[in-house]
């Protein structure tokens, strides 16, 4: 018997049983191979097998122990399916200075995610510099920069005079030599911090990570424990989570493409959305119109507002073991190792090239690559500066949203041709700029085009969800839940849609098992976090809310929502100073904010800094004048200041907006009777009895209509 002949024939079976996604006989065949064959290429071939299969935890138990570059890479991506990060970590950098570090820009692009998944972010953006450094055209590596806060250097990476002159490796030039024996310089390291060695350096964070995973602290059955964390921040905050508002009435999108794309630098009017998708009807929106929201007064007790007054755009949004950090090393050993990598690339794509046209020379089913029936590519710079120039506008738009500067990322996403700007991706990202803005019709319409051009995609959706959520659409929102979970139950983003199906229900305790289940699925899930200390807030359920939060503002240090709900927190504890700090820290993520500004100024308010909570309001007000709950606070500012005339100006001007909300005519009233014109201040209570306020707020206008000749100062009750 050959043997030799038998095992490459095995070899060869596996591999066909792979290319045909027959993985329960690829598995079957490597287990007869390895048992007959014993080596570390076939015990990786079949733990190739259990890692396609979605047997990660066997993989890795295959993988222990092995040395050989390519089954470090595999044993790094089971540990990360297991939520091993310290093991991930160390399989990828064994070395702790990055000289042996697979797969290149790959590879620092891993080690970058765990840095962030164990909350040493400085860290992280520079493994993603070095991703990019390498692989400019490494999407997720920009993805993670951006979120991390590094835009500005993500941007300068993908720029043509760092990219064309970095991703050589590999390609086939049209003329002349291969790239491949060009020297290629990759210009100076991203950062001298990117390798760094065991136990000293640690980057310090008050939200220091506990030795238990993510998974384990969060799993479905087990309570949160708020001493997990160290952090010293307040209590998670409100149910209902702001939103920038800065552009409150950015033009809707034009939507879907129908043959060319809007002139460049202008968002197109309604004119240009399509004719084809109708407008949302008034029993879409009305349904908000009569939900009812509650706010704190000067006792710090809760007053109902009719939701009329914020149904407009500027209401506030609903949602939103410890690796060891190494020591900084030089700048000069960074950049030698980058240059070792790409050495060592280069000699790993001419040995791909060669065994690439080796097998392909070879005939036979059984000697057929694992990727046949797959479109064959060849990287040439023609094809590279052309790729690279598409993400360039992609990112552009992406930078600019991730800054929170919604209106021009929405110009720039239609820079994009109509065949990439009617893709899941892209529709799904102009939808959230949209939601950003609190144009919830618009971001409506582009998520709908979203799903047709690709009815299967679920992520990104749970922010549709949530606009679904804040318009009411109690149908709307079930069939998508019920469509989500049918399609993959597997989902974290299918469960996320139907833990907002439940909320809106007010069933806040069946919707924190399915925000719960969708953390299980995915443990880094940032806005599953936020949604679920929405739901344990609305239950008064702090302690395990704060927990929620903190989870969200550890995997993402950027998400205003979790800081802002931690303000709500302090605030409904009055302590208003912590309130204030962390209204200002989720301001500082997202400037053009209006209803962040209101709350900064509502809680200057409360610490008795009148003069700058009047400042907060005025400037949230400049940037959305549409804005009701800036003008309702500012007049409230004013009245408890005794400035009586400049609060009626304001409530006059609330009255154009909001002139069926019943709470601005009772404010009005008050007024008047507090400067005893006491027939303008009957009228005012008549009318706003008139709009039909809920039965307690009637009881409220009826006992000040009965006290309107006896002075009452002492009475600071509110609708």
């Amino acid at each position: 018997m050959d043997d030799a002949a038998a095992e490459r024939h095995m070899v060869a079976c596996v591999n066909e049983s792979l290319s045909l996604y027959l993985m329960s006989n690829a598995r079957f065949m490597c287990e007869r191979l390895v048992a007959d064959y014993p080596s570390e290429a076939n015990t990786f071939l079949l733990a190739t097998c259990c890692y396609r299969s979605d047997q990660a935890h066997r993989a890795y138990h295959l993988l222990m122990g092995s040395q050989d570059v390519q089954s470090r890479w595999l044993l790094a991506q089971c540990c990360m399916s297991m939520n091993k990060y310290t093991e991930a970590e160390q399989a990828l950098n064994p070395n702790s200075d990055g000289t042996d570090v697979p797969n290149g820009a790959a590879g620092f692009y891993l080690l970058g995610k765990i840095c962030r998944l164990t909350n040493r972010h400085k860290v992280a953006q520079s493994y993603h510099k070095a991703a990019l450094t390498l692989d400019p055209l490494l999407w997720s590596a920009y993805e993670e920069l951006c979120m991390l806060g590094g835009e500005d250097d993500a941007a300068q990476l993908l720029s043509n005079e760092h990219a064309l002159a970095r991703n050589n490796v590999g390609m086939v030039p049209e003329h002349g030599t291969p790239l491949a024996q060009h020297n290629i310089n990759v210009g100076p390291p991203p950062s001298a911090a990117i390798f760094q060695q065991g136990g000293r350096g640690m980057e310090v964070t008050p939200l220091a990570l506990t030795s238990t995973s993510v998974a384990d602290q969060f799993p479905v059955g087990r309570q949160l424990h708020q001493n997990d964390y160290p952090m010293q921040t307040p209590s998670p905050g409100v149910f209902v989570t702001p939103s920038p508002s800065g552009y409150a009435h950015a033009a809707p999108p034009a939507l879907p493409y129908r043959a060319a794309p809007p002139p460049r630098g202008v968002v197109t009017s309604q004119a240009a959305t399509p004719s084809t998708h109708p407008a949302p009807s008034p029993t879409q929106t009305g349904a908000s119109n009569s939900q009812r929201w509650k706010f704190m007064d000067d006792t710090g007790k809760l007053r109902k507002v009719s939701g009329r007054l914020f149904s407009e755009p500027s209401a506030t949004l609903r949602r939103g073991s410890r690796v060891a950090p190494a020591p900084l090393d030089s700048a000069q050993k960074v950049q030698a190792a980058l240059q070792a990598r790409q050495h060592r690339e280069t000699q790993m794509a001419l040995e791909r090239r060669a065994l690439t046209g080796a097998t392909a020379s070879t005939s036979g089913a059984s000697q057929q690559s694992p990727e046949m029936g797959a479109a064959q590519g060849q990287k040439t710079p023609a094809g590279h500066a052309a790729v690279l120039q598409l993400l360039q506008t992609i990112g552009e738009a992406y930078s600019l949203l991730s800054k929170y500067h919604c209106q021009e990322a929405t110009v720039a996403f239609h820079k994009l041709s109509p065949a990439q700007f009617n893709t899941g991706w892209v529709l799904c990202q102009l939808g959230r700029a949209y939601y950003e803005m609190v144009d919830y019709p618009a971001a409506a319409n582009v998520f709908e085009f979203a799903r047709q051009a690709d009815r299967h995609r679920l992520e990104g959706l749970e922010v549709y969800s949530t606009v679904l959520w804040h318009m009411k659409r109690e149908v709307e929102v079930s069939y998508l839940a019920q469509e989500a979970i049918a399609q993959d139950r597997r989902s974290p983003h299918a469960w996320a849609i139907m833990g907002n199906c439940f909320s809106l229900q007010k069933e806040h305790e069946n919707a924190l098992k399915f925000f719960q289940r969708a953390l299980q699925l995915d443990p880094s899930f940032t806005y599953a976090y936020t949604l679920a200390g929405h739901e344990y807030f609305a239950n008064e359920d702090f302690d395990k809310g704060l927990q929620c939060y903190r989870h969200a503002m550890r995997l993402d240090p950027r998400h205003y929502n979790a800081w802002y709900g931690v303000g709500q927190i302090y605030f409904r504890q009055e302590k208003y100073e912590m309130a204030e700090y962390h209204f200002r820290r989720s301001l500082l993520i997202n400037q053009r904010s209006s209803v962040l500004r209101c709350y900064v100024g509502v809680a200057l308010h409360k610490i008795g800094r009148a003069a700058d909570a009047l400042e907060q309001l005025q400037s949230a007000i400049d940037a959305d004048p549409k804005n009701p709950l800036a003008k309702f606070e500012k007049a409230a500012v004013l009245m408890s200041q005794e400035q009586y005339q400049p609060a009626l100006l304001e409530l006059e001007a609330l009255k154009e907006i909001a002139p069926n909300e019943a709470s601005v005519w009772f404010q009005m009233g008050k007024i008047y009777k507090k400067l005893e014109q006491h027939n303008d201040a009957l009228r005012h209570f008549n009318t706003a009895l008139d709009l039909k306020p809920s039965s307690s707020d009637s009881n409220l206008i009826k006992s000040a209509i009965e006290k309107i000749r006896i002075s009452d100062e002492s009475d600071d009750e509110e609708i």
